[in-house]
């Protein structure tokens, strides 16, 4: 079956349509501030949502049915985010939130060299550029990959739309422009998930205590694990250790999502912010039932032997193919167009973090100290150009080493090794306690203990899922940290 000219209208009305709605919505801010921070402005809600469309990307669309469909597949990973989820955005909202709103900041790395010194936020922000880079030039990657195969776009010319667009999103408005078009997106995601439920609800020929049965049968209801089995993924303690450690660290000093944060006009709607991103529970939920609803409409609407080849050979292609061979024209093309715009939205909001980082922690740190406000935004235009090659480049030379859509597991490895250590060196700076001597060790000592735990789990002698490298690279900073011990070293405080 192919995509069809009636969805490639739709799709490109939407992505079209998005920026124009994005570039009206984007408002009249200027200056760095405007561009990096929405003039500090920006109504929660819409921070909100922003946050959400970032967090659940077009890997998460993809991933999420696609991993329930697979054999054995089931909704184990909803502790993570139930559990993990829930209580890091509170924990967030608690600890880092009104910290980061008692003085004017662009970055939780500011808030680290305020309190303990330069040296721990220039380590803070080399650890978020090598976790950045590679883990959002996996995503790109991994959304050019499942669309080549729905709408037979090359992969090259799929990165390089997407990466054009993210550059011009980017470039219209910085994170205003940004922010505006996560939040459209975020519709579209919503009602794309809802009419896909219906959809699935609508077309099972049997009723719906018949569909719990048979997923029953199937072992695709499974939720709870209490295993102490360390080599599990999905487990209630992994939910509660890992996936806390994770979306705290997310939240907290990943600038991609923390930039977000910082665009509300005081720490009391920054919150407002922080807890209305819950609801990507409620979406998580609604994604899972359609999965579960895919896996059931397969299993009486049977593929064509071609298609369904592919789909076996690759589970994370279910929902593009669901929505391709099940849904209306149009409405296929709607939802296509949904997941083609998440990419874009992931990237962009790649780019305003990396082009933040690039302007206030390099150049205006080592290059050029005494840049004045027309310099600093020339620079951050052209390293949005300059990131968003770089990450089209990377995401094609990896298509060309591997094509395959295991990738998708990566994009959420990639900060395995460095949100622990940027996590503890954040809670440092708010405690306001540790000798720059200390953290550099506890850094090494952490990141040293992962890359052991990954290489030792890679040759088989041991047997612990990585996901516990987010709450072990913490206990090792501390220990270290604090037998190194030592003087803080000076530093501006609030």
């Amino acid at each position: 079956m192919t995509f069809g000219w009636i969805n490639w209208c739709v799709l490109t009305v939407v992505v079209l349509g998005t920026t124009y709605l994005g570039h009206l919505l984007k408002g009249k801010s200027s200056g760095v501030e405007g561009f990096f921070l929405g003039g500090r402005n920006l109504p929660w809600w819409a921070v909100s949502a922003s946050i959400m469309a970032s967090q659940i990307s077009a890997v998460t669309l993809i991933a999420l049915p696609g991993a329930i469909f697979a054999p054995g597949g089931n909704l184990l990973f909803l502790q993570g985010t139930l559990l993990g989820f829930i209580v890091a955005k509170l924990l967030m909202t608690w600890l880092f939130v009104k910290a980061y709103y008692e003085r004017k900041i662009y970055s939780p790395y500011d808030f680290i060299e305020n309190r303990l010194g330069p040296r721990a936020a220039h380590l803070s922000r080399g650890l978020f550029l090598a976790g950045a880079i590679p883990g959002h030039g996996v995503r790109l990657l991994t959304v050019a990959l499942l669309l080549g195969v729905v709408v037979d776009i090359p992969i090259g010319q799929s990165v390089m739309i997407i990466g054009l667009f993210a550059v011009v999103w980017t470039l219209m408005g910085g994170i205003a422009t940004v922010i505006w078009t996560d939040f459209v997106l975020f519709i579209i995601m919503l009602a794309g998930v809802i009419i896909s439920l219906l959809t699935v609800i609508g077309g099972l020929p049997i009723s719906l205590a018949e569909a719990v049965r048979e997923l029953d049968d199937a072992a695709k209801l499974k939720i709870i694990d209490f295993a102490t089995d360390p080599a599990k993924t999905w487990t209630v303690w992994t939910g509660l250790a890992c996936f806390t450690v994770f979306e705290l660290a997310q939240n907290s000093v990943d600038q991609v999502i923390t930039q977000r944060v910082m665009c509300c006009s005081n720490y009391k709607e920054a919150r407002k912010s922080v807890l209305g991103s819950l609801g990507i529970v409620i979406f998580t939920l609604m994604l899972s039932a359609v999965g579960l609803g895919i896996w059931l409409h397969f299993q009486h609407h049977p593929l064509d032997a071609a298609a369904a080849s592919s789909l076996a050979e690759q589970p994370s292609r279910a929902y593009p193919y669901f929505i391709l061979y099940a849904l209306p024209t149009g409405v296929s093309g709607l939802l296509i167009a949904g997941i083609f715009a998440a990419g874009i939205s992931t990237l962009d909001s790649a780019l305003a973090a990396l082009s933040e980082t690039t302007v206030n922690g390099i150049y205006r740190k080592w290059i050029n100290p005494e840049a004045d406000e027309k310099q600093c935004m020339r620079v951050s235009r052209w390293s949005v150009v300059g990131w968003g090659i770089s990450l089209s480049l990377l995401a094609y030379v990896a298509g060309q080493l591997v094509r395959n859509e295991g990738l998708l597991n990566l994009a959420y490895k990639a900060p395995v090794l460095t949100y622990g250590t940027m996590l503890m060196i954040a809670l440092y700076a708010l405690a306001r306690i540790g000798s720059f001597r200390a953290i550099l060790a506890g850094a090494i000592a952490s990141i040293a203990v992962g890359v052991a735990l990954l290489v030792l789990n890679a040759r088989g002698v041991i047997h612990v899922d990585e996901f516990w490298n987010y709450p072990l690279s913490c206990v090792v900073f501390a220990l270290v940290a604090k037998a190194v011990g030592g003087k803080r070293e000076s530093a501006e405080t609030y």
